[in-house]
């Protein structure tokens, strides 16, 4: 209804009628809405003049012209939020702070029922709340607003705030969400909600039928296309399915098992990304999905393709199973062919202790420092920047990957660190300093450059040949038997009071290791029958005559391969501290050697000979 005193100015031709009744609309004291200027109360009315004052936010006192005024202001409703930010600005500063998840309510009825979280920022920062205190404040509110069913809250920033109508039943609410949500990352963000709000169903075993109907349908037409989007729909809904109390699949649902049988060419792809609670349920249906053991070589076949959670997923899988020994195996033929990911490499690294214990050692640190050179020449850092970090920074892994390697492999392994590019000298320095502590040895190799077997170990052809079968029985009898055993142990119970289980995995992890040593040695053995040495000096397939410089005593040892020593036999492995005191001496020549009390003894070389003339000499003897 126009104003009386508008009515005059109509009459008198002074104001249009349709100015006249938007000008009635905004008496004093009414709360109006300028685009630019905010949020605002009518302050005066003064006709005469041709003008409105408004008390803007931040600006009072603000005189417009009339025509100009009802053609930009907007007139806001008392109980709208910005009209109550003008009008009782106190009040709505208590509501918020004692009654936040009402002041949500007030901000999404006064923006049409949805808002975005930034936009319920700009209504509420810095007059309601200050900035400083919004994080704190939506963290209480959110609490709040769990109980208040109405009120749908995003699980990320980029979705909306959602007021429904509080007499709506809430699960017919949520599963129309689910219906009507046009992509796949909607439908995932409604299935959510369901899963946090599983109470609002009455009866789970009826009321959830259409939406496991729903997700099924959606699945089978849209996995081809974007399997990792279907991949985590059909797994959340199994996460639903297991919450649900006597819920129960529809009959020919969809299962993951037979999502992962057809999606197998694509699958390693789709895994990345997912939620590690999900990548859980992924590789804990292989077995189900690809029987009689193709399951095994299918997740191995995803560890070098997978990112660094789904490493982790898929151990504990192998390792639940009892497949660890053919993971160890797969690892360490990865690692001599370089095919390790950064991610498996760190991992293996941390595991170390664990499920990677058996395959811990030098090659995993050459492998290391090869996928760090390889980056360093490509332009790097890429990927191996964490991977740099990890073996730089962790201070115990240097030490212990070079525990068990022989004086060879250690020298070789540390001139790779003085002299790759990928490492700052302050880096090279430390890991320098940790070897040393952890193999105080390292130094003196270091300096001892007369040394020409570095390379590779010298061993007889006997025990080249013993050594094979060793490791033979160790893979094809020791392994497979001690995986039996654990087999049988896991029955037995609980497995952290089943002493046999630990036992046996115990045992496991030392067969591992036994296999990656005996493996490594033979890669590097350089078999001979000792024929053709020279005997000018006292070396490797000679028998070599001593003297003790100080009783008189003579002696015979001789000096053979790498695997050949036999104290008893006085047959001395080249490798030896004995062999070495002695190694490189003439006729004449004096040696001290170490004594069995840790001291030494100074003895003379009286003569030298060789080992064998013929290649069909007898074999290693006494």
């Amino acid at each position: 209804m126009m104003s009386p005193e508008v009515e005059k100015l109509v009459n008198a031709g002074k104001l249009s009628r349709a100015d006249g009744e938007k000008l009635s609309n905004l008496p004093v004291g009414a709360f109006c809405q300028h685009k630019s200027w905010g949020a605002g109360c009518i302050a005066e009315w003064d006709l005469l003049g041709d003008r409105v004052v408004i008390d803007f936010e931040g600006k009072p006192g603000h005189s417009m012209k009339i025509g100009f005024a009802v053609g930009s202001l907007a007139p806001l409703d008392s109980e709208h939020i910005l009209a109550r930010r003008v009008g009782d600005l106190p009040a709505l500063q208590a509501m918020a702070k004692e009654r936040p998840a009402e002041l949500v309510t007030l901000a999404l009825k006064s923006s049409g029922k949805t808002m975005s979280l930034d936009a319920l920022e700009s209504l509420l920062i810095p007059r309601v709340i200050k900035e400083a205190d919004y994080k704190a404040w939506w963290s209480a509110a959110k609490k709040a607003l769990k109980d208040k069913r109405h009120i749908v809250v995003p699980a990320k920033r980029t979705e909306l705030l959602v007021l429904r109508d509080e007499d709506v039943r809430h699960g017919n609410a949520m599963l129309d969400d689910l219906r009507n949500a046009r992509d796949l990352r909607a439908k995932l963000n409604a299935l959510a909600r369901i899963q946090k709000d599983l109470d609002l169903f009455e009866n789970h075993a009826s009321d959830l039928i259409p939406v496991f109907q729903e997700l099924d349908v959606t699945v089978r037409k849209s996995w081809k296309l974007q399997l990792k989007e279907a991949l985590n729909l059909l797994l959340s809904r199994d996460e639903l399915l297991d919450s649900a109390k006597g819920a129960k699949l529809p009959e020919g649902s969809l299962t993951v098992e037979q999502l992962l049988r057809d999606a197998k060419p694509q699958l390693a792809d789709a895994v990345n990304g997912l939620p590690v609670a999900l990548l859980s349920r992924v590789y804990k249906a292989f077995p189900a999905a690809f029987p009689d053991r193709a399951w095994v070589q299918e997740s191995l076949n995803h560890l070098t393709k997978t990112g660094g959670r789904a490493v982790a997923e898929i151990a504990a899988v192998l390792d639940a199973n009892d497949e660890i020994d053919l993971l160890a195996d797969f690892l360490k033929k990865a690692v001599r062919n370089r095919q390790l990911s950064t991610d498996l490499l760190i991992w293996m690294c941390k595991e170390r202790k664990g499920k990677a214990e058996g395959v811990f050692d030098m090659d995993l640190g050459n492998a290391i420092i090869s996928a760090l050179e390889d980056d360093h020449i490509a332009g790097g850092p890429k990927r191996t920047g964490r991977l740099h970090d990890a073996f730089a920074e962790d201070i115990g892994l240097v030490g212990e990957m070079v525990g068990d390697a022989d004086a060879d492999e250690l020298r070789l392994f540390a001139k790779r660190i003085l002299s790759s590019p990928v490492f700052d000298e302050l880096t090279r320095r430390s890991l320098m300093g940790r070897l040393i502590k952890a193999r105080p040895e390292t130094q003196e190799l270091m300096d001892d450059t007369g040394n020409n077997q570095a390379a590779s170990l010298v061993v007889s052809w006997d025990s080249m040949e013993k050594r094979k079968i060793e490791l033979e029985e160790l893979v094809r009898v020791k392994i497979p038997q001690n995986k039996k055993d654990i087999q049988i142990a896991r029955e037995y119970g609980d497995l952290r009071e089943n002493f046999e289980y630990k036992s046996a995995r115990q045992h496991q992890a030392v067969l591992l290791r036994m296999q990656s040593t005996y493996e490594r040695e033979l890669r590097r053995a350089r078999g001979t029958d000792f024929v053709g040495v020279s005997t000018e000096t006292v070396g490797i397939g000679i028998i070599v005559d001593i003297q003790d410089v100080a009783t008189g005593k003579t002696e015979t040892q001789t000096i053979l391969g790498a695997w050949d020593g036999d104290p008893d036999q006085s047959i001395l492995s080249y490798l030896s501290e004995m062999a070495k005191a002695l190694i490189g001496k003439k006729v004449g020549d004096e040696a001290e050697l170490p004594t069995d009390t840790h001291g030494t003894r100074k003895v003379k070389v009286v003569s030298i000979r060789p080992y064998r003339t013929h290649a069909e000499a007898a074999p290693v003897a006494g």
